[in-house]
């Protein structure tokens, strides 16, 4: 799904950064886009002309000095189809993410382990919270943090679903990563 593969027609990041910010905004400038997006002008510059030759803008002379950037309905096309993609890939991360979730749990709670520490991001908390309450877990309780540093003494397992880096000095803390952000396919078994 890349879109950096050579030899496809699809948007680079920064392609399609431009091309949502010409969408929300016709009237930006070349100044204004640059600094909106947080790239050089140069950037900007030579986005815009490689999106202009594949298609998906057009440039129109308002006058001398102003010059507005509309989106073609190949530029529009593409637009949807990198949001269907990513709007694809988020549900299969989310989904992955519950299936670990549940092996997990499940998994431990057979072998006798009844109190749960979580630490997880905010959006990723809730699902946690969501795929527990539907899991049944006999006589299971859980604590659910957003960081590490919340992990009271005296807790030797801590499930992860964040981005943190847990701490160097574990004091024999075990950290079990519930999620690989790099990659999608990353199963519990």
């Amino acid at each position: 799904m890349s879109a950096n593969v050579p030899g496809r027609i699809g948007l680079a990041e920064k392609e399609y950064a431009l091309i949502l910010e010409i969408s929300r905004q016709p009237g930006h400038t070349q100044r204004s886009l640059s600094k909106s997006l947080g790239m050089s002008l140069g950037t900007t510059n030579l986005l815009i002309r490689r999106l202009v030759r594949k298609g998906f803008i057009k440039i129109s002379q308002l006058d001398w000095n102003r010059t507005r950037y509309l989106l073609t309905f190949k530029g529009a096309t593409e637009k949807a189809r990198k949001a269907y993609h990513y709007t694809v890939y988020t549900h299969r991360l989310f989904r992955q993410i519950r299936e670990n979730i549940a092996a997990l749990l499940r998994r431990e709670h057979a072998s006798g382990r009844r109190e749960f520490t979580l630490v997880a991001e905010d959006e990723i908390l809730d699902l946690l919270r969501e795929t527990i309450d539907g899991l049944s877990l006999e006589g299971a309780s859980f604590r659910f943090l957003r960081s590490f540093e919340q992990v009271p003494p005296g807790v030797d397992y801590v499930l992860t679903a964040t981005l943190q880096e847990p701490p160097r000095s574990s004091g024999g803390r075990r950290f079990i990563s519930l999620v690989d952000f790099e990659n999608i396919d990353y199963r519990i078994t």
